[in-house]
């Protein structure tokens, strides 16, 4: 559970989204001279989904193999809800909207306002900025409706997901094989085949491990209630 100051921020974050993505998106609008700015404008907006389906992943990965929710400041507001998700994987489909998206909006809505008030660079930058502060948002939205019951997920969601442009239940559902050290992507689930063949998470634990540190073996006591 997030502490009272936690959830301030988190809910301020929240706020900014609605107020400064119309306006980001609008100065996007007013520079498009012609059919290739547009499609200038769709490649960003892929490019972006990309990337962030391949930040979700790093930071799920993160949260599940370092630290433990004992950590100081991280363990409970960001280590605790990865840890969590493994014993209980429909604690975040009882969660509200700020509670999963919270976080998220924290981290990108800087980004967020720097693309709706700064001045404005080539189309190609402030659309991918754009597009990325988006995509971020919707990372553990598109996670929580992985997990979230076909009956109550809008038709519309149902839909994206069968077509693999957000995260499916299908795909997910590989992450949640024991030990849990596979398909961390939540926006789409497009970058986890790439990762995994090529062996990104497991290269950088031996990265840690080189300077010292132990990867946390997730089967065991995730909530480091033993300790």
């Amino acid at each position: 559970m997030a502490s009272r100051a936690q959830r301030w921020v988190e809910s301020a974050a929240v706020v900014v989204f609605p107020v400064f993505a119309p306006l980001a998106l609008w100065r996007l609008g007013a520079k498009i001279d012609s059919p290739a700015d547009l499609g200038v404008l769709v490649l960003c907006a892929i490019a972006a989904w990309m990337a962030a389906d391949f930040f979700s992943g790093l930071v799920h990965w993160a949260g599940d193999t370092w630290g433990s929710v004992r950590t100081p400041f991280f363990g409970r507001a960001f280590i605790f809800p990865f840890r969590e998700h493994h014993v209980d994987p429909q604690a975040m489909t009882r969660h509200d909207f700020v509670e999963v998206n919270g976080a998220c909006c924290v981290v990108s809505a800087p980004v967020l306002v720097y693309t709706a008030l700064a001045p404005l660079q080539s189309l190609a930058v402030d659309g991918f900025l754009v597009f990325l502060t988006l995509g971020v948002l919707a990372t553990n939205q598109c996670h929580k409706w992985a997990h979230t019951a076909a009956a109550k997920r809008p038709r519309l969601v149902r839909a994206l997901q069968r077509l693999r442009i957000i995260l499916s239940p299908e795909h997910h559902r590989r992450h949640h094989i024991d030990p849990f050290a596979t398909h961390y992507c939540t926006a789409s689930g497009w970058m986890n085949a790439p990762l995994n063949a090529i062996g990104f998470f497991r290269a950088l634990e031996a990265v840690g491990r080189a300077f010292g540190a132990q990867p946390r073996p997730l089967d065991s006591d995730p909530l480091g209630e033993k300790s």
